[in-house]
């Protein structure tokens, strides 16, 4: 053969430059010349080791369409799938029911012991909310039912305090002494996890305060300021209300704090606002109106919702919503910001909120 005769390529050249090609990682010509057109659906055989040893690699098409077979696979593992699904939500609804029984067996256990301290019980929820905050407000409802089946809380319920940016926990109670609106009575806040402390401002605005009984100091008539804070219980907290010769104290403070001249028109509207309000009630919470259906109840002397308070309340004043002299402030303001000077004059003037 001529030195100038071109050369045939041969099947073993065609391997080894398929070879060579791969470990220089640039394949001298496309691989399907090597392969051939692939069928529909094949198999290629790919040897290992020895003869014996044979592994299958399934090739497909994926413009293939699957075949019955197929399908009847798939079809056959969703229906395989659902049970174990349905065992799966049936185990944790299951592990979920176990866990609340468990911390409603620990509340009896420590209300058992000590019906006036609630610190324990809220960090038995804490623990709850914890591990399922989703279903936080469903498990609340089932502890006050099993509570009160067993005879704990009576005339209580537990509730969740939302006023600090971490879930809070909360006590309210029956008080015969407020009004019933269609079947529904408004909750008395008797205990807290919730417990600011009193601030030099607030102090000082009380010690000026003086009534026919005496210095008055009403941040220790609202819950967070007396036994009610820190989990404990508050027996004053349900019927506590502001003393009658207080409240006229209470409001020209209020409407001087608040920039409203202290007229006695004002100060008799201020007094009419809060009778009807909240009788005066510094611990009361509104749980049955629109303001709680849209989670934020009204609260205090005039009814606040907490968004109003944080807004309206003024610096040194805005820690405790169910102070008396705080929530007064905030009401007024807020009344004034909304309805101009003579605001607290109009709204006494009519029936309903404000």
């Amino acid at each position: 053969m001529s030195a100038r005769e071109p050369l045939e390529a041969s099947p073993r050249h065609h391997r080894d430059t398929h070879q060579e090609g791969h470990h220089g990682g640039h394949p001298s010509f496309p691989i399907h010349e090597l392969l051939g057109p692939l069928p529909h659906s094949s198999h290629y055989r790919h040897q290992r080791g020895n003869e014996n040893d044979h592994r299958s690699l399934l090739i497909t098409n994926p413009f293939e369409q699957p075949s019955h077979h197929a399908v009847g696979s798939i079809e056959q593992m969703r229906t395989h799938e659902a049970p174990r699904e349905r065992d799966a939500a049936r185990e944790r609804d299951a592990a979920r029911e176990r866990q609340l029984a468990q911390t409603e067996g620990r509340i009896e256990h420590h209300l058992r012991h000590n019906a006036h301290d609630f610190s324990p019980v809220y960090r038995e929820l804490d623990s709850l909310n914890h591990r399922d905050g989703a279903n936080i407000d469903r498990d609340l409802q089932h502890i006050n039912h099993t509570m009160h089946e067993r005879g704990f809380l009576r005339g209580q319920e537990l509730i969740r305090d939302d006023r600090t940016h971490a879930n809070g926990w909360g006590v309210v109670a029956d008080d015969k002494q407020n009004k019933e609106h269609e079947g529904h009575r408004n909750g008395t806040m008797v205990s807290t996890s919730h417990a600011p402390q009193e601030s030099a401002e607030l102090h000082r605005h009380y010690s000026h305060m003086h009534h026919r009984r005496g210095h008055y100091d009403g941040w220790h008539q609202s819950v967070e300021g007396g036994g009610g804070g820190h989990g404990g219980f508050d027996g004053q907290a349900v019927g506590g209300h502001v003393p009658p010769g207080a409240r006229r104290d209470l409001i020209e403070q209020a409407l001087r704090l608040a920039g409203v001249p202290a007229t006695p028109q004002n100060i008799d509207a201020i007094n009419t606002i809060v009778t009807r309000e909240s009788g005066w009630n510094p611990n009361i919470t509104n749980h049955w109106d629109s303001n709680a259906r849209a989670g934020t109840p009204s609260t205090g002397l005039m009814q606040t919702v907490q968004g109003t308070f944080d807004r309206y309340a003024l610096h040194g004043m805005n820690n405790n919503i169910h102070d008396p002299l705080s929530n007064l402030v905030a009401g007024i303001r807020y009344i004034r910001a909304r309805y101009g000077a003579d605001g607290v004059e109009r709204i006494a003037s009519r029936p309903g909120g404000y």
